[in-house]
């Protein structure tokens, strides 16, 4: 009968530990966090546990540096044409 408790604080530990992988579950996340802080025997207050303290979802990846820096020399060769302005050197846009 003691093995369910640590199995459980176990289970606790494991989702508290990587919440970015139950983003879509905070119930489950809030439940393993108020596990953990009654093993100890302290008290929880789940509404102090704002979104601040949980992962938030990640931003997009971003584009690789290749495809941004061809995108922008597009534009500004563009740009340039537009202006009739003429590049000076050999690396410019």
């Amino acid at each position: 009968m003691q093995d369910q408790p640590t199995n459980m604080l176990h289970h606790a530990r494991q989702i508290a530990g990587s919440p970015e992988d139950h983003l879509d579950t905070p119930q489950l996340f809030t439940t393993a966090w108020a596990t953990m802080k009654a093993a100890r025997g302290q008290a929880f207050d789940p509404a102090r546990l704002q979104a601040a303290h949980l992962v938030e979802r990640p931003a997009p990846t971003p584009e690789p540096t290749e495809q941004v820096l061809a995108r922008t020399g597009q534009k500004v060769r563009r740009y340039m044409a537009e202006q009739n302005i003429t590049p000076r050197g050999t690396h410019a846009a």
